[in-house]
């Protein structure tokens, strides 16, 4: 057994183990791309390889997300072949992995909650091991996350109604197009700058995935979908301006795109990592379909 970095001719063996083994979480060639290569903080030497026997028998790989000064790790992927458990390589995967984050200045570290790019919110409660490992390795349950699923198949919405509501108030909702990213950006800027990657990814898209309302050039609220697990029906981000709350900007955004990703052929939404879990059931339907564990750990350097 050995760990080396992970190189691209292991995309196809490290794709296959992968699927055989996160039976919740299956991966395209096109997904992991996106989740690794295309990561814009991935770091080759943070992307490890568990080889034994000449093949694939584990992996894991980290990111840094925020500011230098309180950055904090990410574990974002994390697999053992399944019928190679037990032999110790998630544990030595991840405690590699520990030891160059400490070695790049991160002082705690979460699982899965790597956005902007990122697969899951947190750990699947569904894979029963799973807990029980990062648990055993010193990670503390720090509270859970959601998906929510939307069924396309007979809509829940009125798509009318919401946008009859915000012209009430002399707004409409509209497509984006490159000409608008410097209204979007400073609607970020000021409220959720951290959603700036996902929502140029989304506009990059042909035809852009985002919507927006505005006012005089000033965009007061927007949505996004297809920005994250590109091609599976995955919405968000979505956010309105304080001053422009309680006028149903929200879910007519919501509803556009969804009407969108329903147009595109696909049957189920996804909506990830939900706070206002009421407001997307009351709205569109929405239901609790995965819940998730979060996970974080202190590290302790080495002395």
């Amino acid at each position: 057994m050995k760990l080396r970095g992970l190189r691209r001719d292991d995309a196809a063996p490290l794709l296959a183990m992968w699927n055989a083994t996160a039976r919740f979480d299956p991966l395209t060639p096109d997904l992991l791309e996106e989740k690794t290569w295309d990561d814009p903080g991935f770091d080759p030497g943070l992307a490890l390889v568990c080889e034994e026997d000449g093949t694939v028998a584990g992996f894991a790989m980290g990111v840094v997300r925020g500011a230098v000064g309180g950055a904090r790790g990410i574990v974002k992927l994390a697999a053992a072949a399944a019928d190679r458990r037990r032999r110790g390589i998630g544990s030595r995967l991840l405690g590699e992995l520990e030891n160059r984050l400490l070695e790049r200045g991160v002082a705690a570290v979460r699982v899965c909650e790597s956005a902007p790019n990122y697969l899951t919110p947190g750990v699947d409660s569904r894979y029963s091991a799973a807990p029980y490992f990062f648990e055993q390795q010193g990670y503390e349950r720090i509270g859970e996350a959601c998906n929510m699923t939307v069924d396309l198949s007979a809509p829940a919405y009125d798509l009318a109604k919401a946008e009859a509501r915000v012209a009430g108030h002399g707004l409409s909702a509209r497509r984006a197009s490159p000409d608008d990213r410097e209204s979007l950006a400073a609607l970020l800027r000021a409220h959720w700058p951290s959603w700036q990657d996902e929502v140029d990814r989304a506009l990059g898209n042909q035809p852009s995935t985002v919507f927006f309302c505005e006012r005089g050039g000033v965009a007061l609220a927007f949505a996004a979908w297809d920005a994250n697990n590109r091609g599976t029906g995955w919405f968000g981000p979505m956010g309105t301006a304080p001053e422009a709350r309680r006028r149903g900007l929200g879910q007519l955004l919501l509803y556009r795109c969804l009407d969108d990703i329903r147009g595109s052929g696909l049957a189920y939404a996804t909506i990830p990592w939900v706070d206002p879990v009421e407001f997307y059931r009351r709205c569109a339907g929405a239901a609790v379909e995965r819940v998730f564990h979060r996970y974080e750990k202190v590290l302790e350097p080495c002395v």
